[in-house]
């Protein structure tokens, strides 16, 4: 009921030329389910990253979240930037992050899991069996980088996509600036 009121005060709006017709048509533009499944799974995304961050107290130059998100495996990985060097959360020196880490964030992994594969689901599109996300603190920027269930990277080891992608990111953080605004390459690049 709440469309048809909308669209019938912007009918009216357009009638007395105080909207235009592209603003009616605009009111008319219903998101697919694809799109509303992807909508979910940017904010979720967006989301664990600065969920992510604000656990390691806002103290990270960077921070890297490798999520599983296949049924019965769902499970979140992460390392963080700091100082120029990478650490994986559990090798932090401060036990209220770790605690934090693995008592609050890392137990969301399955429901995380089932709240966006559910939209992908019904959406009749292939869920995601991986997602890699990185944030860089100096400019704020995000980049999210997901592997499809149908895609040949979704059969490699989660362990294989972990470590491979921790040495490609090691080894860009040596000659990438603080604030470069970029992302680093995802593992496995041709995913």
């Amino acid at each position: 009921m709440g469309f048809f009121n909308s669209f019938f005060k912007k009918v009216e709006k357009v009638n007395e030329q105080e909207a235009t017709l592209h603003e009616l048509s605009e009111e008319l533009y219903v998101e697919s389910s694809v799109e509303e499944a992807t909508s979910y799974w940017v904010s979720m995304a967006q989301n664990i990253i600065v969920n992510a961050v604000k656990a390691a107290d806002n103290d990270v130059e960077r921070a890297f979240v490798l999520l599983n998100l296949k049924k019965g495996e769902a499970s979140f990985d992460i390392f963080y930037q700091i100082n120029g060097q990478l650490y994986f959360w559990d090798q932090l020196e401060n036990e209220t992050i770790r605690n934090r880490i693995q008592n609050e964030l890392l137990p969301q992994a399955p429901e995380v899991s089932n709240a966006v594969n559910e939209q992908f689901r019904g959406a009749d599109h292939p869920i995601i069996s991986f997602a890699q996300l990185q944030f860089e603190w100096e400019t704020k920027a995000w980049f999210s980088h997901v592997i499809w269930e149908d895609s040949l990277a979704a059969q490699l080891p989660k362990t294989q996509i972990l470590n491979e992608w921790f040495r490609v990111i090691k080894e860009e953080t040596k000659n990438r600036p603080l604030d470069s605004d970029a992302k680093f390459s995802w593992y496995p690049s041709n995913s």
